[in-house]
């Protein structure tokens, strides 16, 4: 609710700057709302390309002239963990790797490599934040602009040598969002701009229509079956429900939700900025924390022990620059385990790459959660400045220094805990309200990094 407040006030502020910079429909455009039209603003003289259209989720879009359609095998919705987006088509510049599509690819460096450039179209999951949203607007947005049914506004991004443009529409009449994002390499940016914002501009959608199904829990674990009680009737069972697959994938939509927010040392806001340990925070949904006071809602594991959703933390104590920083691991990225993807907050703002594993990173799960869940192997390479990177070694970043601070003595409230199968520390009470009071004075950690 607190990253929902924040969203929907800056919102409030975004809809009374000028709306410039943007394709809207016309106000005199002949298309009912919500009728799945092709934008006329696409220069005539260049090739048509052929429209595509979903005529049972209601959206169509006209993709870049040349560009192919990604293969089905390849779309997020067969992800696990889910994206909070339900993608519904991708289109790309290039089809290289044949074998690299034959399994749910996320749109990343990775990937932009192989394709050069993609463009996506999907629709919010319901129950994810996204969904709930009423406008929608997190970070810097700069205006806010219309088509038919729909409002919607931009964000641009740019990190380690790729470029994401992407544009949320939200409908007028419904809680729909439509999201349409494309992807390319920074230096191909300006020969593929022209192409990629004629598309944007030509989506339409149904505004009264539905947004993407919840994704679907993995299958409950063999061993998991074998527990007391879980093939009786919940009357019956002498075990509570494990519920930690579901609250794994929270932890991985919230996360994917916050990137592109910029990186500010200290903060706390969706809009303004914040830093690694804030962005864990909120993706854990447990109050603010420190990479040094983190330990009072989360407990140590082994490496072989990570699952997506999990943390690695390096307190300051262990970083030789007394820092600190802490990251979500989501997989591997290589069967040897040296790489993984991981979701963290780091200048110039939060990502979601492949980098080395680190051995001062301690790694650590949220109190109340099991071992329940499959760390998957999701090929990747990390970045050339990680590439050069020694392992137990992480690029230097400049950040203030921070002045050591006590540990609050008070523990805050955090989520309902789960049927832990290892007893972490401290305990959570499973009566304790999963919500981030604004009331409590936050804790001046050692280190906000």
């Amino acid at each position: 609710m607190a990253l929902r407040t924040a969203l929907v006030l800056g919102v409030s502020a975004l809809a009374a700057l000028p709306i410039t910079g943007f394709r809207a429909a016309p106000a005199t455009d002949p298309q009912a709302a919500g009728a799945l039209a092709v934008s006329s603003d696409l220069d005539a003289s260049a090739p048509v390309p052929e429209r595509w259209s979903d005529g049972e989720r209601g959206v169509a879009l006209v993709p870049p002239s040349g560009w192919k359609r990604s293969p089905a095998t390849s779309l997020n919705p067969l992800s696990d963990p889910p994206d909070p987006v339900f993608e519904l088509a991708r289109f790309q510049l290039r089809l290289g790797d044949a074998s690299l599509y034959e399994q749910p690819v996320p749109l990343t460096s990775g990937l932009v490599a192989d394709a050069k450039a993609l463009l996506s179209i999907g629709l919010a999951r319901e129950g994810t934040e996204l969904a709930q949203l009423e406008l929608g607007v997190r970070g810097d947005r700069e205006a806010v602009a219309t088509i038919p049914g729909f409002a919607y506004v931009d964000e641009d991004a740019a990190f380690e040598g790729t470029r994401t443009y992407t544009r949320y529409f939200f409908s007028r009449s419904s809680d729909r969002v439509v999201v349409a994002r494309a992807v390319a390499a920074e230096t191909d940016w300006p020969a593929l701009a022209s192409a990629v914002m004629a598309a944007l501009a030509s989506v339409r959608a149904d505004p009264r229509g539905e947004n993407g199904p919840a994704a679907p829990l993995p299958p409950v674990p063999a061993e998991a079956l074998a527990m007391p009680g879980a093939g009786a009737p919940a009357s019956e069972a002498s075990q509570p429900v494990d519920a930690t697959i579901e609250i794994r994938a929270d932890i991985l939509a919230r996360a994917q939700l916050m990137l592109g927010i910029t990186y500010v040392w200290g903060g706390d806001s969706t809009t303004r900025g914040m830093d690694c340990s804030a962005y864990v925070s909120r993706a854990w949904d447990v109050e603010r924390y420190s990479t040094d006071s983190i330990w009072q809602v989360s407990f140590p594991i082994g490496k072989e022990d990570l699952r997506p959703g999990d943390a690695l933390n390096l307190t300051t104590g262990r970083d030789p620059r007394r820092l600190g920083h802490v990251r979500i691991f989501e997989a591997w990225a290589n069967a040897e385990r040296t790489v993984m993807w991981v979701f963290e907050e780091t200048p110039p703002r939060s990502v979601h790459r492949v980098i080395a594993y680190d051995d001062r990173y301690q790694p650590i799960r949220l109190a109340g959660l099991s071992d329940a869940g499959v760390a998957r192997l999701i090929p990747g390479t990390p970045a050339k400045d990680e590439e050069r990177s020694r392992p137990g070694q992480t690029r230097a970043t400049t950040r203030p220094s921070a002045r050591p601070t006590a540990r609050p003595t008070a523990r805050p409230s955090t989520r309902p805990a789960v049927r832990p199968t290892a007893t972490p520390r401290p305990s959570r009470s499973p009566a304790a309200a999963p919500v981030r009071p604004v009331a409590t004075p936050l804790p001046e950690p050692r280190d906000r990094s």
